[in-house]
């Protein structure tokens, strides 16, 4: 990275994907194309304050925002930090307000020109005449301004109201165009009445969801493009909160093992409780409108009744050219029946891998050992490496994403984010579980109730990676030893896991006693947290120091269903102080060799009692402890007399002071030690916690103005 502030705000815009002009200007708000955009797009846009320091940048198609701080020399004082802060909400409105401007005026356009099109001649236009499907009576004809067409197809996209927001144009040889400056997030061609539907269909392009509804009569909306899916369905079902919604997915084949067409259609489904339906022609790559022009409507109209659960599915009919969406619309009665799915009809997938061979996407992973191995502290490493696109142990890079940690013993405020900071995690991209809101009642986060809200938050920030629940216990209502509750408690978060296609990472411990055996069976609890999960991770210490006297520690890969399950890395735990944060101690993992062999024979020599080793797990220590000095300080001597009498050793004790960062004090030169413990964290303040809610919120777009309107 560049010394200079300019270029290193320049390359974090290009790392981001966006492409930002050669010359950025500090106090001036620039517009260039979004993620993937040509030229004439505007949905990219960046800031760089007055002052060089710092700047935000972001993509209004993809819902990015980003603030960035030029490296300083030395922490910002709080006055400069409110400063920081003040210019971000400034550049943040300054870019809402143009964009704002820009739609307002793009829909005033879109009037002007849908209105000059013809209503009639849309069907004799030679795109329509290729495709041979019924675009319906919305779609006009006429010419084409912004890239001087004088015969186009003009699609007009309205917003959930109705009211026409922005115009997509084809001409007669199928190359598309959008209006310039117009709002696409969130608008659609419907196809039929949406709303209050029991079935909405929602393809990419026009032709692939004419196609749907020419097979189906279904009702639809096309989004235009992959990237608007999940805000379609979103408007779609504010206007139909009970309808079965089925994505049309395209099927993008590549070779490089991504399906963009699929992965947003699954995504978006997920978000909104919705089905897809994948085409497939011969491992080509298709949409619905090649299925329908190959193999016909018929054909098309099974597959697709077919992707709907049959209990919610309306019958397909034949007549093709009735228009959909009438309010008496049919909807099929089912008896209780078997799904089958043809083996022949599967689309193969690779695992997708976060890192390869450790963590999957979509995948259960469980990682257990013994106190003091490190395990958050690890968790938290893997965290960082995440949220910065990072190298881990072997070298190889992470795909860069957001973090979401559920944590039921560790405070994020003394705790998670110290060693998150320490391991260089990028704080932006890290987001701790709290409560649930409930009218003006809080309450803690339960899986079985609260796992949609989840969801949808999760949906909402976009880009979730890793999953992390600590204790993965916590998850389980019930008997954690028994094999059935454990399933129902965790079949939850391994759904919500698969749905995001984020990896889900589980920290537990091992069982005490449990020592030479293996080390899938030594985690706390039902063999079905090892059962459930695809791969099992372990981290241990070796009984015997290493030659350089330091701690010898393992982290292992005991049990793989989908890769290799053996091997593992040599680590260290490191304590530090935060440099951000004076006074702020914290630890994080320093990683080593790769080693080889089983992770049974690679634990064999490392300590195996299950817990310290030294009379009672580190939990119970540090509850023992808190409750002693819960009435006022102690001398240290007569902590350990009463610990020793309840069976604790001065080790574990010690383990246990340290861990709560138990206030330790000298009485003079030659006085004895007093340990009390340290003062409370204060609550945040409740405005503070609704800010913060509403700051990880989709930014809700505002109507376009009324200038053409339809009864969607």
């Amino acid at each position: 990275m560049t010394a200079n502030p300019i270029e290193q705000f320049r390359d974090t815009i290009i790392a981001a994907g966006l492409t930002p002009p050669d010359v950025i200007e500090p106090d001036k708000l620039h517009r260039f194309p979004g993620i993937g955009k040509r030229n004439g797009n505007t949905a990219g846009w960046c800031k760089l304050f007055a002052d060089g320091m710092g700047g935000s940048f972001g993509d209004w198609s993809t819902g990015l925002h980003e603030n960035w701080q030029a490296k300083r020399d030395k922490p910002m004082s709080d006055n400069e930090r409110q400063v920081w802060r003040r210019q971000i909400d400034e550049a943040r409105k300054q870019a809402e307000a143009e964009r704002e401007a820009q739609h307002m005026e793009a829909a005033q356009q879109a009037k002007l020109i849908f209105g000059d099109g013809k209503r009639d001649e849309s069907a004799d236009h030679p795109y329509a005449m290729k495709k041979r499907v019924n675009l319906f009576s919305l779609v006009r004809r006429g010419a084409w301004p912004q890239r001087g067409w004088t015969d186009a197809l003009l699609v007009p996209l309205f917003d959930a109201a109705g009211k026409l927001a922005t115009l997509e144009a084809i001409n007669a040889d199928g190359e598309k165009d959008y209006l310039k400056g117009g709002r696409k997030r969130g608008c659609f061609y419907p196809f039929g009445k949406l709303r209050g539907a029991t079935v909405v269909m929602i393809g990419e392009g026009v032709a692939s969801t004419a196609a749907g509804v020419d097979a189906t009569d279904w009702p639809a909306a096309a989004a235009m493009d992959a990237g608007n899916l999940l805000a379609t369905a979103q408007a779609v079902r504010e206007l139909a909160p009970e309808a079965v919604i089925l994505f049309l997915a395209d099927n993008d084949v590549r070779d490089v093992g991504r399906n963009p067409g699929v992965e947003t259609a699954r995504d978006a489904a997920e978000a909104v409780g919705g089905f897809v339906a994948i085409p497939e022609l011969d491992g080509r790559t298709c949409d619905w409108w090649d299925v329908w022009n190959e193999r016909g409507a018929g054909i098309v109209g099974d597959l697709l009744a077919a992707a709907i659960r049959p209990q919610s599915a309306p019958a397909a009919t034949d007549d093709a050219n009735h228009q959909s969406g009438d309010d008496d619309a049919p909807v099929g009665e089912y008896a209780r029946d078997v799904s089958l799915i043809r083996a022949s009809d599967v689309i193969p997938e690779p695992i997708s891998w976060l890192w390869n061979g450790w963590l999957a996407a979509g995948k259960m992973h469980v990682f257990g050992g013994a106190p003091g191995t490190g395990k958050t502290t690890i968790s938290m490493g893997l965290a960082a490496t995440v949220t910065t696109g990072g190298r881990w142990p072997d070298g190889t890079r992470s795909i860069a994403g957001n973090v979401v940690i559920w944590s039921g013993e560790d405070d994020p405020a003394d705790t998670l984010f110290p060693r998150l900071a320490l391991s260089g995690a990028d704080l932006s991209r890290v987001y701790f579980i709290a409560d649930i809101r409930e009218g003006n009642e809080r309450r803690s986060f339960d899986p079985a109730r609260d796992m949609e809200p989840l969801r949808r938050r999760l949906a909402e920030i976009g880009g979730v990676k890793l999953l992390i629940v600590d204790p993965v216990v916590s998850a389980i209502a019930g008997d954690s030893h028994k094999n059935a509750e454990v399933r129902r408690g965790l079949q939850p978060l391994v759904d919500l896991a698969g749905a995001m296609r984020c990896a889900l990472l589980g920290i537990t411990h091992f069982s005490k006693g449990t020592g030479g055996r293996d080390p899938v069976e030594r985690l706390t609890g039902s063999l079905a947290f090892g059962a459930l999960a695809r791969v099992v991770l372990v981290a241990a210490k070796h009984q015997e120091e290493g030659e350089d006297g330091r701690t010898v520690r393992l982290f292992c890969r005991a049990k793989s269903n989908i890769g290799p399950d053996d091997g593992g890395f040599e680590y260290d735990l490191h304590q530090a102080e935060l440099k951000t944060h004076p006074g702020i101690f914290a630890s994080s993992v320093l990683w080593g060799e790769a080693v080889e062999g089983a992770a049974r024979e690679l634990l064999a020599t490392a300590d195996a009692t299950g817990d310290d080793g030294e009379g009672g797990t580190l939990a119970d220590a540090k509850r023992f402890l808190a409750d002693l000095l819960a009435d006022g300080p102690m001398r240290a001597g007569e902590i350990f007399k009463d610990a020793d009498q309840a069976g604790y050793s001065k080790r574990s004790i010690q383990r246990a002071a340290n861990a709560i960062k138990i206030e330790r004090h000298k009485d003079g030169m030659r006085g004895g030690w007093t340990w009390r413990l340290p003062p409370k964290m204060p609550n945040r303040p409740e405005d503070a916690v609704d800010a913060e809610q509403k700051a990880l919120a989709p930014l809700a777009p505002s109507a376009a103005s009324s200038v053409v309107e339809v009864e969607i």
